[in-house]
């Protein structure tokens, strides 16, 4: 036989025993995957609902780890005070596991978005859910930690996430959180935060990104300077929980008493709906929404400005989570309710409270405000107001503009 045939017949042959062993891996492939997958996600899935286990067996190493937090509509409110609870357990969660990024998941059930509250269920639908979230979603602007943002319409979308990056994850809550609908809130301040407390004697605090402190301080300049801003947070909500709304009256005697008292502009943070027209008439107001702000200006200001007083409603809670002075008023604190252990809520004063982390000019006033009350605490946080801070700001020169980007054409 010729050379060549016997080439060409061997490479046949080769080929042969190439494709039968391609076809036998194919077959095993086809055979074996789903028998592998399904044992990896139940095992990866009960990582995430056992979070000992997890962190036991995962691969992952620290650097390569992150933190996923999950907000869920079908548990947790549209409420801007609970997300912002829920991104301040985030960085409790960074340093608890030595990570530096944070991912948010929020997740919705599109036949009924907001179970989670009658009042919000009452009004958002499947048609206009993705409305409600996105006015929330600038909220992540005061986590310089966050790294990616998901929303989904399907738990079991959330869920391969999941189970599919086991090793790239500290998941909080855990599964078992999360499949009994728990509301969060409680357990950030209970279990997350308490800890932390008592660990470090601290807690960490929200930020906001330096492209909002940029605007701040070029809105301070341009609108306040060289007054001392003070951010004021005015609920006046007619459909929902109406004993909370601001007193009005009691904030205007206080602007009225300051204006030549103190060297101070006022920034009221509301709605739209919320303004009173009385206030544009006090030369020392300036009403935040007439310069378009959003939700995360709003919370900037609050972050930035000298100090803040206000209602207990959720833009208060951004002063929480800062060395921020503030005062919140028309509300009460018990003991052994929301705030399970001993020492949580301290009684400084037989009208005031304090939280065990805060500072001893963050304080919250029981009852609806009075223009006394507002008076007497606002002489008494103005003592721990860096006046010298203020003056060099007015002094300095803008780094851009106060004026607000919508969006590129």
């Amino acid at each position: 036989m010729k050379p060549r045939n016997l080439f060409t017949q061997a490479i046949s042959r080769y080929s042969e025993t190439w494709r039968d062993k391609l076809r036998s891996n194919r077959v095993a492939r086809s055979f074996l995957r789903p028998i592998y997958i399904r044992p990896r996600r139940i095992a990866r899935f009960l990582h995430w609902v056992f979070p000992a286990l997890h962190n036991q067996i995962s691969q992952g190493t620290a650097s390569e780890r992150r933190i996923l937090a999950i907000y869920d509509t079908s548990s947790q409110p549209f409420s801007v005070g609970d997300l912002l609870t829920l991104l301040e357990a985030s960085l409790v969660l960074c340093e608890k596991h030595k990570v530096d990024i944070v991912d948010l998941a929020v997740v919705y059930d599109p036949a009924n978005p907001a179970s989670s509250d009658p009042v919000f269920a009452a009004t958002i639908t499947k048609d206009n859910v993705l409305q409600h979230i996105a006015s929330l979603l600038p909220l992540v602007q005061v986590n310089q930690k966050l790294g990616s943002l998901f929303v989904f319409n399907s738990q079991k979308q959330l869920q391969r996430l999941i189970v599919d990056n086991a090793d790239r994850y500290h998941v909080w809550p855990s599964g078992w959180k999360v499949g009994t609908r728990e509301y969060l809130s409680p357990a950030v301040f209970n279990e997350l935060l308490y800890s932390h407390y008592n660990e470090h004697g601290s807690i960490p605090y929200l930020s906001c990104r330096p492209f909002l402190k940029d605007w701040t301080n070029n809105f301070y300049r341009e609108h306040a300077c060289p007054q001392v801003p003070i951010t004021i947070n005015i609920r006046n909500n007619l459909g929902w929980h109406t004993h909370r709304n601001s007193q009005l009256d009691s904030w205007i005697a206080l602007f009225q008493h300051c204006e030549s008292r103190y060297p101070v502009k006022f920034i009221v943070i509301c709605a739209r709906a919320e303004i009173d027209e009385r206030m544009r008439r006090c030369n020392n107001v300036i009403l935040a929404k007439d310069h378009h702000t959003g939700v995360e200006q709003d919370m900037a200001l609050i972050h930035t400005s000298a100090m803040h007083m206000g209602a207990g409603s959720g833009p208060a809670t951004m002063a929480w989570f800062n060395n921020k002075p503030y005062l919140m008023v028309n509300t009460e604190y018990k003991a052994g309710e929301f705030y399970e252990r001993a020492g949580m809520i301290q009684q400084t004063e037989s009208d005031i409270q304090q939280f065990w982390f805060a500072g001893p000019s963050q304080r919250i006033a029981k009852g609806a405000e009075t223009p006394e009350l507002l008076i007497r605490e606002f002489a008494l946080l103005w003592n721990s107001v860096d006046q010298e801070h203020w003056t060099n700001m007015s002094q300095s020169k803008n780094q851009g503009s106060s004026k607000l980007q919508t969006w590129l054409r």
